[in-house]
């Protein structure tokens, strides 16, 4: 081989070299995702290699391999989205802000049943001697069990979203991504759920409806003011103190009591107001203080266990994939009991503050 050649390869594998490096730089935060809650390796975004001609030669052509696979990328997104939803740790988080449960296959809610107790006590002297005719004598009363069962009306919700083959080749998806992804659908499902809950709410005889000034001015203001609402109008029987109750508010007033915690020096909005809350989305319709001992969210279950079913299917047609997550749950908080004269009677448990 003559110098010059040699001159000429040597160069040539600098430069191959060099364009390997770029490529490289360009997609290594793309190349690899993995997403340990779900178990799902996707594959490289892209490999580089040089173009061989046929006796071996390289010419200084790269040839640039796209890996990218959309089915790699929605059955990750399915099955995290599944675990996610399913995860006990999702049921516990409902759990502290209002009692939940996913009961057996083909069961009926657990009703909750409370007892109101008749007080019978009396007053008298230990140190005094009494005799039948004057000793401390009482009228026994007898308390009522009040019994909370399902609402007539259940609510069967579906999230879906299309994934379009296209899409997912040409944009590519990051394990940040994907993360991101999966959190903004949990935040979309639990604000649906909580709105059809509102609706219920509404529609059903459940609630007691109280009509208020809405609050306005800053949101130190605003926070200041709900505070003193929730507190004039709650129903002892229920609760004598805010954290007895969970807070349903609409999604256009979590900005304004967050701002109102960080000026507090709380860390948020249920330490600021001292109940749970959970915000529902959809038009403003007030707020709903629900007893937590009272009320409760009864999801169903699949023969398999599953509380969230998650489904991938796919539309050759559209070349694309269906992600669709649903699930029925029912809103136990029709509660019932006996009057003075043993006549069963419906009990509102729930107050809404509706804007005059």
């Amino acid at each position: 081989m003559s110098r010059q050649q040699f001159s000429n390869t040597n160069t040539q594998s600098q430069r191959d070299a060099e364009i390997i490096r770029k490529v490289k730089l360009q997609t290594q935060h793309a190349t690899t995702s993995t997403h340990a809650e779900s178990g799902w390796e996707q594959i490289n975004m892209a490999s580089v290699a040089p173009v061989r001609n046929g006796d071996g030669s390289v010419d200084g052509a790269m040839h640039v391999t796209t890996n990218v696979d959309a089915s790699v990328y929605a059955e990750s997104f399915a099955q995290s989205l599944d675990i996610s939803l399913n995860d006990p740790d999702f049921i516990e988080r409902l759990n502290e802000c209002l009692t939940a449960e996913i009961r057996p296959y083909r069961t009926e809610p657990t009703p909750i049943t409370l007892a109101v107790l008749a007080d019978n006590s009396v007053r008298f002297n230990p140190t005094q001697r009494y005799a039948d005719s004057d000793k401390p004598t009482s009228i026994i009363k007898f308390g009522e069990m009040v019994t909370v069962d399902k609402a007539n009306d259940a609510v069967m919700f579906n999230h879906s979203v299309e994934l379009l083959d296209f899409h997912m080749d040409t944009a590519g998806y990051t394990e940040a991504s994907l993360r991101h992804a999966i959190g903004q659908a949990l935040v979309d499902i639990c604000a649906s759920m909580s709105s059809h809950c509102v609706d219920l709410l509404v529609n059903a005889e459940l609630t007691q409806k109280i009509e208020v000034t809405k609050p306005t001015g800053i949101p130190r203001e605003q926070a200041e003011d709900i505070i003193d609402l929730l507190s004039v109008n709650l129903t002892p029987a229920y609760g004598a103190t805010l954290s007895d109750y969970t807070l349903l508010i609409p999604a256009s007033l979590e900005a304004i009591l967050e701002r109102a915690a960080q000026r507090a020096g709380v860390e948020g909005v249920e330490e600021l107001l001292g109940c749970g809350v959970m915000e529902y989305s959809g038009t403003d319709r007030g707020l709903f203080l629900l007893p937590r001992r009272f009320t409760a969210l009864s999801f169903r279950s699949t023969a398999d266990g599953d509380a969230f079913p998650v489904t991938l299917s796919r539309n050759a047609n559209k070349q694309a994939w269906i992600i669709e997550a649903r699930g029925v749950v029912d809103l136990v908080a029709s509660a019932t009991a006996k009057d003075a004269d043993g006549v069963t009677v419906s009990l509102p448990l729930i107050t809404q503050l509706t804007w005059k």
